[in-house]
């Protein structure tokens, strides 16, 4: 291979990568996907079994007998097909690619294989796995659009930039702590390999020579491209988050010959594992709840009609911060909307048509809400309007009895507290500005706590337990 053309690629620098599909396009699927999958993943309690990681790089060629000692089986990508062609079934197969060739690569489903199917993965996947074992994860995003994007109450889990790095987090989150790697090589052979062997079988992004780079570890000449460099670099990287985790590496490529460069800890099992490699949304209200309340929506027309006698407040604070970015958190009927001269975004769990988790806003109003929420989520709701404030927010509670009862009998005002109660319960989310007691009613004005970090936002939902289980 005359390699004078070909780029070469530092192991030690950062790489530039794209995401491989418009971040709109996959958002839309992952809207999609999560109305047509009904299962979700779920953790499991620590396993003492190893289990067999099974990625598709060239070097499976050479390893894949190796794969038939193992009781448990996760495969990825093609290595699905690969293995199914020399009679070993999978127990797992995972995939997160947003593309629609994955539905090729994969082959053929069984039944005796559960998929995990991201829901970032294209609808024709989900297609192809109809009436098999399917179970549906999100892949964790940090930024606001993937926050809100996550559906209450399921998980979000950690992970690396392509499928084998977040296998290694779902072996995990299943339970396993011995990995045992084969075909993660991050690269297409070597330089002098020949060109079928770009991965472990027929591919439809295999490419040609001019298509990869080159990157030299230990002497040894790999072809690759930025996207698989960046994730072999991740390797190790992924590894430390997962610190009970051991894996060991099977065959030669890239991501074996770097990993044997570096120096893997003994493996110490941190306090809960799960709070490591993923996250799980907190549900804001019980499903009985919002039925409740949305048959008093219903059936009561007085109810959730109070927002427009603060719409004079909020039009002082619009004026005074000079924006016109509210959100109406628990906007019943939406009544302040319709008191203000403007557009307003609206959110309420109980009434069709406002309940996707809202986007962030300038002021956040939340009047007769809070004295409603069930008492064991008050700290998911608080810590969801922390989420959303972004300047201030203008909070109403009642502190007695409300003139209406439920179906099953309780007073609406599930959370009846003083004012001392309240404040100390906004301040663990917000620094309190302004407290102002008006009858039976507190007006509380708030802003978001300063250089608040997600782990202190975290110890703040669960603390004290009186508030929230884990």
């Amino acid at each position: 291979m005359n390699l004078d053309a070909v780029k070469t690629l530092d192991i030690n620098a950062k790489q530039t990568v794209q995401y491989c599909a418009p971040l709109w396009l996959r958002d839309e699927q992952i809207r999609v996907n999560c109305t047509r999958i009904t299962e979700r993943i779920q953790p499991h309690e620590r396993r003492t079994d190893p289990v067999a990681i099974v990625c598709f790089g060239p070097s499976l060629n050479e390893t894949w007998e190796q794969v038939r000692d193992f009781a448990y089986v996760i495969s990825c990508s093609g290595s699905h097909k690969f293995l199914r062609e020399r009679d070993i079934t999978p127990t797992w197969h995972v995939e997160v690619d947003p593309r629609p060739h994955k539905v090729g690569l994969m082959g053929q489903p069984c039944l005796e294989t559960e998929y995990l199917i991201s829901s970032t993965c294209h609808p024709k996947l989900l297609d192809h796995v109809a009436g098999f074992n399917v179970k549906l994860w999100h892949v964790f995003d940090c930024n606001e659009d993937g926050r809100r994007l996550l559906p209450h109450g399921e998980w979000a889990l950690t992970g690396g930039c392509d499928v084998g790095l977040r296998a290694l987090t779902i072996a995990a989150f299943l339970g396993f702590r011995d990995l045992h790697v084969f075909g993660m090589d991050h690269s297409a052979g070597t330089v002098d390999a020949p060109a079928e062997k770009r991965h472990a079988a027929e591919h439809p992004h295999s490419g040609t020579p001019k298509d990869f780079s080159v990157c030299e570890v230990n002497g040894i000449k790999y072809l690759t491209t930025s996207g698989m460099l960046s994730a072999a670099q991740s390797v190790p990287y992924e590894l430390a988050q997962l610190k009970a985790v051991r894996a060991t590496f099977y065959g030669e490529g890239l991501c074996q010959t770097l990993m044997m460069q570096q120096q893997q800890k003994e493996p110490t099992e941190p306090p809960s594992y799960a709070n490591v490699i993923g996250f799980t949304k907190p549900v804001l209200i019980s499903a009985e709840y919002a039925d409740l309340n949305a048959r008093l929506h219903s059936d009561n027309l007085a109810y959730g009609v109070g927002g427009g006698k603060h719409a004079n407040v909020v039009l002082k604070l619009i004026s005074t911060l000079n924006t016109q970015s509210v959100l109406d958190y628990g906007c019943g009927k939406g009544y302040l909307a319709k008191s203000l001269p403007f557009p307003i975004w609206e959110y309420d769990p109980s009434v069709p048509g406002k309940t996707e988790s809202p986007r962030p806003a300038d002021i956040v109003v939340c009047t007769d809400v809070l004295e409603h929420v069930e008492p064991e989520r008050l700290a998911f709701v608080l810590d969801d309007l922390a989420r959303v404030t972004r300047q201030i927010g203008y909070f109403v509670i009642h502190t007695g009895p409300a003139q209406k009862t439920l179906a099953d009998g309780r007073n609406t005002h599930l959370l009846q507290k003083s004012a001392d109660w309240w404040a100390e319960r906004l301040a663990r989310f917000f620094e309190v500005a302004k407290v102002m007691l008006k009858g039976v009613e507190l007006h509380f004005l708030v802003v978001p706590r300063k250089n608040f970090t997600s782990a202190q936002r975290v110890a703040a939902l669960f603390q004290p337990r009186e508030e929230a289980t884990v």
